[in-house]
């Protein structure tokens, strides 16, 4: 990993700050192939983790076959979806506020019309007359223990962990961003005032996993493309003449290693 580079040549990360990186801002069960998929985001969003616009933590989950499993995963706090919307260039501001709301739920079978708290968040391109809005309701995202209890974050900071869902999520709709989640989405626990995440081992526990899905259309999909894939620990690769094809390659959720020259994806 000591020659990580951006499309201009230029080293993304010296040498002795990847060793650092790898010491300081991962955890120490963190093993070969999840630091290279960690690094590979961080490059192609062209965000630090020394700046924590970027963060590398463990997450325990359910895997298809219904186990248990712990991989690192890299998450996006605000501040690290901010720094990509500005290096964008098209960044016009953001607003975010939350508010009681009568929206419809489905209960016992039956539509009816219940209250609320939805956080509501609107990003502003300067090339868009419209604002990129997103509302999300806590009944969809307040994160609960294995006994049904309501984890700590979402009971001491309700508001604040709605905002910060309805602010990734809208910056993400902005800027086309697919495959970055932050902590609050995830209910993984928070990145706090200081920009540190904190992680809530409650939620942790009871979090599922973010489906990536590789199916059999999807490999029909890829064939007719020309190209045939390879899977290893949990990631799978395109093996194929890739040339002219980068844009159908991004609409499945492949993302590009400019060191091995690859595309790949992390799947469940």
């Amino acid at each position: 990993m000591s020659n990580l580079t951006n499309t201009n040549q230029t080293p993304l990360f010296s040498a002795e700050k990847i060793e650092l990186i790898k010491k300081q801002f991962f955890p120490q069960n963190a093993n070969s192939i999840e630091m290279e998929y960690c690094f590979s985001v961080a490059y192609q969003y062209n965000l630090d983790p020394i700046l924590r616009q970027i963060f590398f933590v463990p997450r325990r989950s359910k895997n298809a076959e219904g186990k248990w499993i712990e991989k690192i995963e890299p998450l996006v706090g605000r501040d690290g979806f901010l720094a990509i919307a500005h290096k964008s260039g098209e960044f016009a501001g953001i607003k975010s506020w939350s508010e009681v709301k009568s929206i419809p739920k489905l209960e016992n079978g039956s539509w009816k019309n219940v209250s609320d708290l939805i956080a509501i968040c609107e990003v502003y391109r300067k090339d868009s007359d419209k604002a990129f809005r997103v509302e999300v309701a806590y009944s969809e995202y307040v994160q609960m223990t294995s006994s049904n209890e309501i984890t700590h974050f979402w009971k001491t900071k309700p508001d604040t962990m709605l905002k910060k869902v309805a602010e990734s999520q809208a910056l993400r709709k902005a800027f086309n961003l697919s495959g970055l989640y932050s902590p609050e989405e995830l209910g993984l626990g928070i990145v706090d005032e200081s920009n540190a995440v904190i992680i809530d081992t409650q939620a942790v526990q009871n979090t599922a996993v973010v489906s990536n899905a590789f199916s059999d259309d999807e490999k029909e999909a890829l064939k007719a493309l020309g190209l045939s894939t390879e899977e290893k620990e949990g990631f799978v690769r395109l093996v194929g003449n890739t040339y002219g094809l980068s844009d159908k390659i991004k609409a499945f959720g492949y993302k590009f290693n400019p060191e091995k020259k690859i595309w790949f994806k992390k799947i469940a």
